[in-house]
């Protein structure tokens, strides 16, 4: 993540936490109400060992998984401002084994080129999984041969089983066809800038057949030399991809732009939550589209508040919080950060987990109030909150916690999810878009699992020196109540306080 050119620069997988004492021009000067979690059930989040295993530190990366087995790729080896902790490797993990494999993208029995090796050494691309393919798009590349940073400009499919095949057979060559490149267009009308995949820190997901690639920017340049480029896409970009895993074959077709050249006005943003949500249309079935959320920067410096929801065609929208006062303000978990996805069909309700990340709101450190508080230095948080969009498509935030207390060198808690991932329990029957089924939890529940991301012993950072790649897993379960509570929190618009206790705990 990085400032504007105009400002302090940062790197691409976190948030500018430099900001002048004074509040930062933000979207809007106030905060939708945050109440506390009241549901029947509880997220509960736990550290999970992995003894032995040479778990890896990686950050930003990108991700799918086989059964229980994950495939990561690309992303960083180091904390903030880790410039050319670049990972080259392809990792296999097994949480419930507890078993970890890996394979240099670059051993000469990969049979890849020095180009499609650095593409997928990249922080922050955007990716998605299609049965067992994982499409990846973009990121930005640090080219040791060039000594050169670049955003690159690749759509890249990779079969998910040949590629496990191939780490955990220490001495076989990579089956053909395993990885598959190809480049994106140069646009002849003005509607894009660069390469139709040229994009880092955006979204990407499937809606209908049809990709698209969220948001995010082109950058140029080393963030930290004052000679850099950097241009928002301000924009969705959709496609279709045609792959066929035997032939060996990887193109696009109908490539589209919305809208076209951008509009800063309201899609200036990057290293934000996007993913896909489930509602009712007119008929009452349940539809897949998009949701994104928050994200940087707001006029070079402050953070977006009003969500954006994209259509299945890949029309993105923003509700004028100057004309409804009433339009949700998000204050909690800002930045990119791991995410589960949770859906009543019976309601119609749509429920977005975030669990840490970066954040414009926290709890004051006071048990005797547990006030929200606006934060200008936008901290790593252990907060756990959640977004809900009911069946009449009203918004609402919640808070459900933090994340489980581990101590680091600093004796101070790390600060874990900034560019994390949620890999959901392999024995789960998930709904479309990967979200899970609310309904069908009726029992205590594993979930899924938290891995990876930048793990912080200090609210800012400590500017790299006070950061790690985590390589810490926690698990996420399902867990019953027996009598949910009720807990209304300050909010920045009403100032209500909570007069409970808040005790601080191992795990949520």
């Amino acid at each position: 993540m990085l400032r504007s050119p105009t400002t302090i620069l940062l790197a691409p997988a976190l948030l500018a936490l430099l900001l002048s004492s004074s509040q930062a021009q933000n979207q809007t000067d106030t905060f939708s109400p945050v109440t506390r979690w009241d549901r029947d059930y509880k997220i509960q989040v736990k550290p999970y060992a992995m003894p032995q295993a040479g778990t890896p530190g990686l950050q930003s990366f990108a991700s799918g998984q086989v059964g229980n087995e994950w495939v990561v790729l690309a992303g960083k080896t180091g904390g903030m401002h880790s410039f050319e902790t670049g990972n080259r490797s392809a990792w296999v993990i097994d949480p419930v084994s507890k078993q970890v494999w890996h394979r240099d993208l670059d051993d000469p029995l990969s049979g890849l080129s020095q180009q499609a090796v650095n593409s997928l050494s990249g922080s922050n691309t955007q990716s998605y999984q299609r049965d067992n393919t994982l499409f990846v798009t973009g990121g930005y590349v640090y080219e040791t041969e060039e000594d050169n940073f670049t955003t690159y400009n690749n759509l890249t499919a990779v079969d998910l089983p040949d590629l496990i095949d191939w780490v955990k057979t220490p001495g076989t060559q990579m089956a053909g066809n395993t990885i598959l490149q190809t480049t994106g267009e140069t646009s002849s009308s003005g509607a894009y800038e660069g390469g139709l995949f040229q994009v880092t820190g955006g979204g990407m997901f499937e809606v209908n057949g049809q990709t698209q690639l969220v948001f995010g920017q082109k950058f140029e340049g080393a963030y930290d030399h004052g000679q850099s480029y950097q241009k928002y896409t301000s924009q969705v970009r959709t496609f279709e991809i045609d792959y066929d895993h035997e032939e060996g074959t990887l193109s696009y077709t109908n490539p589209e732009i919305h809208p076209a050249g951008g509009d800063p006005t309201q899609f200036r943003r990057r290293d934000l939550n996007t993913f896909q949500v489930l509602s009712k249309d007119a008929a009452g079935d349940d539809q897949l589209s998009g949701v994104a959320l928050s994200g940087v920067f707001y006029q070079g410096e402050g953070i977006w508040t009003v969500p954006v929801e994209i259509s299945e065609d890949g029309i993105p929208t923003m509700k004028d919080p100057n004309s409804d006062p009433d339009v949700f303000k998000q204050a909690l978990n800002g930045y990119e950060c791991a995410k589960l996805g949770l859906y009543s069909s019976d309601t119609g309700e749509m429920i977005e987990v975030l669990f840490g990340g970066i954040t414009a709101n926290e709890f004051v450190d006071d048990p005797s109030t547990g006030n929200l508080e606006y934060k200008s230095t936008f901290p790593f948080t252990n907060q756990i909150s959640a977004v809900s969009i009911d069946a009449d498509g009203q918004y609402s935030q919640t808070y459900l916690g933090d994340m489980p207390s581990i101590e680091s060198p600093l004796n101070t808690d790390w600060l874990f999810g900034s560019n994390a991932e949620f890999f959901a329990n392999g024995d789960l029957s998930l709904l479309e878009g990967e979200i899970i089924d609310l309904d069908g939890l009726t029992e205590r529940t594993l979930l899924g699992y938290i891995y990876g991301g930048i793990a912080s012993a200090t609210p800012d950072g400590g500017f790299g020196g006070n950061s790690i790649a985590s390589s810490q897993l926690f698990t996420v379960e399902y867990v019953l109540l027996p009598e949910p509570t009720t807990l209304l929190i300050w909010s920045m618009l009403g100032g209500l306080a909570i007069t409970a206790r808040r005790r601080r705990s191992r795990s949520v």
